[in-house]
């Protein structure tokens, strides 16, 4: 009987030991995935869904998704001008609320077809998508180096939701790159909760062992 004890005693043991270990490896994996951000993550890239309210088909195609793909020589590209009577829309999708620290615009390089043409756009931020929080409003001008990029800080706002919306200019509505930033805090990054729930339910086991 004691013999019985003791081997149970011991399997318990050992258990509480395969589990403390797991739920330490299973708390530095998290870690691990947030300091191999260093710097910062792309929310847009790494976990967005865009859509817009058009696209043109031409070459291929040049869909919303195009402005999230992290890759610059590609892009969304409405096929037409609009106005702020008829505005282009694209929205991306995060997933989840997030707390933000910037969101960046990159239009496309210059490559010396329409100098001179413009884009008149305004950008959104929301948690809900139906109340919606004006970010800064601008304007890209083809062949000009400055007017390429534009950043906007949010200094840690929540949202879930971006809108880029082109309400004027002389060219179609377009966008090579949206990149919403967020820090390597853990308020920013998902955490595998599966591994922590491994670890959970290891626990529950030792316990009911331990009852019996």
């Amino acid at each position: 009987m004691n013999n019985k004890k003791l081997i149970a005693n011991s399997m318990a043991g050992m258990l509480m030991s395969v589990t403390a270990g797991l739920i330490v490896s299973c708390l530095m994996v998290s870690l691990y995935c947030i300091e191999a951000y260093a710097d910062s993550i792309n929310l847009a890239r790494d976990y967005g869904t865009a859509t817009a309210n058009r696209y043109w088909t031409g070459n291929g195609g040049w869909p919303a998704s195009d402005a999230i793909d992290g890759d610059r020589s590609t892009g969304w590209l409405s096929g037409s001008k609009a106005s702020s009577d008829n505005p282009d829309w694209l929205i991306i999708d995060l997933g989840s609320p997030y707390v933000v620290d910037s969101i960046n615009l990159l239009w496309f390089e210059p490559n010396g077809k329409y100098a001179g043409y413009t884009v008149e756009y305004s950008l959104y931020h929301s948690v809900d998508k139906n109340n919606w929080t004006l970010v800064g409003t601008g304007t890209f001008v083809d062949e000009s180096i400055n007017e390429l990029a534009k950043s906007f800080d949010l200094s840690g706002q929540g949202l879930r939701f971006v809108k880029y919306e082109v309400t004027g200019g002389t060219h179609w509505s377009s966008i090579a790159e949206i990149e919403v930033l967020a820090d390597n805090s853990a308020s920013s990054v998902p955490v595998p909760a599966s591994m922590l729930l491994l670890g959970a339910g290891l626990l529950g086991l030792v316990s009911i062992k331990k009852k019996k």
